[in-house]
């Protein structure tokens, strides 16, 4: 039992890293109905700066603010020069635009960090805290804190705020927004800004609990971003933000009873379970159209 504990917190901290992977592209989709391929990539760009910025000043705080900045700015970027385009043709431009992208990312990345695996600092407190037999890491607890409260933070703005229910109008009805005078391509560049500001938080937080940074955690962050939203409900923000949760659980209880090398077959094994149960997510709800 006490195993079982240690592994739940371990799932809810690696779970708490998908669901903000997860958040900002999920928006993304509710509005523009957009795989967004490129936002592992970017996010992964934005924990190379990261460290670089740790390693020259040893100041973990303004790495994370000047990280944050970075991928606001580079979210702006990508959305007015490579999705807005193309936002309005034929389903598959957006789809090739988004893969160039990745792709560019991921060539930047190499040109200046190179294609090896780096290690990553620990940025969070690693002292272990032991409750009678359970063993829990202060990094996961941290990262869960981290998480939750980032959480909170975005589900006020986005409820409480004035471009947080411009932001829900968009999504409900792009066209009928115009109609009332809701600016929507600034609503759009911003939502392509703040979901790749949350992601690269995602990201860094996956560098240090894994204690390396590399090319390929771009990939695994649009994979583990994508499943999270499916399992959760594609499009629901609370619903990829748990889906997130429940994917990270699952691995964790996956890796620690049965094998860490069956660990992400399980956890695609359940979100197939769920989209066969239910194909719109956990939390997603049925749409229906007028014929």
């Amino acid at each position: 039992m006490e195993y079982f504990f240690t592994q739940l917190i371990n799932g809810l901290a690696i779970g708490s890293i998908y669901a903000l992977l997860s958040v900002g592209y999920s928006v993304i989709y509710s509005i523009l109905k957009l795989i967004n391929f490129a936002h592992g990539d970017l996010c992964m760009v934005g924990v190379f700066i990261c460290l670089t910025i740790i390693t020259l000043t040893g100041n973990v705080f303004l790495a994370l603010i000047a990280t944050c900045l970075f991928g606001a700015l580079a979210g702006l970027l990508v959305e007015r020069l490579a999705y807005r385009p193309v936002r309005n043709v034929n389903r598959a431009a957006p789809f090739v635009s988004a893969v160039g992208t990745a792709m560019i990312m991921r060539g930047i990345a190499q040109l200046f960090w190179g294609s090896k695996m780096m290690p990553f600092p620990h940025i969070l407190p690693t002292r272990m805290f032991h409750f009678g037999e359970v063993s829990i890491s202060g990094m996961s607890i941290s990262i869960l804190i981290f998480a939750s409260l980032i959480m909170v933070i975005v589900s006020v703005f986005v409820q409480k705020t004035r471009i947080g229910l411009s932001i829900r109008c968009v999504s409900q009805n792009i066209s009928a927004s115009y109609l009332m005078g809701i600016p929507v391509n600034n609503v759009i560049a911003f939502v392509y800004a703040f979901g790749a500001a949350v992601g690269v938080l995602g990201e860094v937080f996956f560098a240090t609990y894994y204690s390396s940074v590399f090319i390929g955690m771009g990939f695994m962050g649009t994979v583990k971003a994508f499943t999270a939203s499916l399992l959760g409900g594609l499009g629901n923000l609370y619903g990829a933000f748990l889906g997130g949760i429940i994917l990270g659980i699952v691995e964790a209880l996956g890796s620690g009873f049965i094998s860490s090398g069956y660990r992400d077959a399980i956890a695609y094994a359940v979100l197939i379970l769920v989209l066969i149960i239910k194909p719109s997510g956990i939390f997603g709800m049925k749409s229906s159209e007028k014929v």
